[in-house]
C-alpha cells in the first residue's frame, strides 16, 4: 500500500473515499478509538476531524497544523508510526466506557456517556462565537470523574453561566473545567486521582437540560482560551 500523501483534497466535509477509511484506521491504532462510534470511513465525519486534531495536538502542533485536516506531515507520522499517540485512550480501550486506559487517564469525564454536543460548533449566541467545550448529556446526579490525576484549583458555585463548577489542574499541565454541576465532592487544594468522582451532573447555570460542559484550558487560562478537550 502506498505511503505517499494522497492530497488535502481527499479530506474534509462532503468527501468520501478509501483514503478517509485508511486515515480512520490509522488514527484508531494511534489511540483514537474513542472518537469512532462506527467503523472508519469511507465518508468524512466529525470523528475524523476530532481524532486527527487530537493526534496533531499530541505532537505539540498548534494553529493550522492542528486544524483536524491531515496534511503531508500528519500523514507521514500516521503511516510511518512516528510521534506520540493520542492521549487518554488506547487502541484496545472501549469508547465512553469509563474504564482506565494506559497512561492513568479515563476515557470519559462522565463514565458510560459520550459527547452529545461537540467543541467548536459555531453559534452567535456564545460570547466566544463557538462552543468552548464538549457536552456530555446525562441524568442529573450522574457522577463526573477526574480525567487525570492532579489538584483541585477551585470548587464553588460562582461560575455564573457555568453554575456550580470545578477546575482540575491536571498532571499534564492543563486545567479541566467541569460545569453545571448539581453537587461537588472535592475542595480547592485537594489532590485527586484519575477516575476519582469529583461531583455530579446537574442543571446549574445557563442550560437547556442536564449535562456536563467540559473544557480544556491551559494552566491559568480563562474563558475562550480552550482547545478540543484532550487528555
Amino acid at each position: 500500500m502506498s505511503t505517499g500523501f494522497p492530497g488535502a483534497h481527499c479530506f474534509g466535509s462532503g468527501k468520501s473515499n478509501e483514503h478517509i477509511t485508511r486515515l480512520g484506521k490509522l488514527l484508531i491504532k494511534r489511540g483514537g478509538k474513542r472518537f469512532y462510534q462506527q467503523a472508519a470511513g469511507p465518508r468524512w465525519g466529525n470523528a475524523d476531524l476530532d481524532a486527527t486534531r487530537a493526534f496533531q495536538q499530541a505532537q505539540g502542533w498548534t494553529g493550522s497544523s492542528a486544524d483536524g485536516i491531515p496534511g503531508p506531515r500528519t500523514w507521514d507520522y500516521l503511516v510511518n508510526g512516528k510521534g506520540k499517540d493520542i492521549p487518554g485512550s488506547s487502541s484496545s480501550s472501549s469508547s465512553g466506557s469509563g474504564s482506565k486506559p494506559s497512561g492513568g487517564a479515563v476515557s470519559s469525564p462522565v463514565p458510560g456517556h459520550r459527547v452529545s454536543y461537540a467543541f467548536g460548533v459555531r453559534n452567535a449566541r456564545y460570547s466566544s462565537g463557538y462552543h468552548t467545550g464538549d457536552d456530555y448529556a446525562a441524568p442529573t446526579g450522574t457522577p463526573v470523574v477526574a480525567v487525570r490525576s492532579g489538584t483541585i484549583a477551585w470548587s464553588d458555585a460562582n461560575g455564573k453561566s457555568y453554575g456550580s463548577w470545578i477546575g482540575l489542574n491536571a498532571d499534564n499541565g492543563r486545567t479541566y473545567v467541569y460545569c453545571h454541576l448539581s453537587a461537588r465532592s472535592v475542595s480547592a487544594g485537594q489532590a485527586v486521582k484519575a477516575g476519582q468522582t469529583l461531583g455530579k451532573v446537574g442543571t446549574t447555570g445557563n442550560v437547556t437540560g442536564a449535562h456536563l460542559h467540559f473544557e480544556d484550558r491551559p494552566r491559568g487560562g480563562g474563558y475562550g482560551q480552550v482547545r478540543k478537550p484532550t487528555w
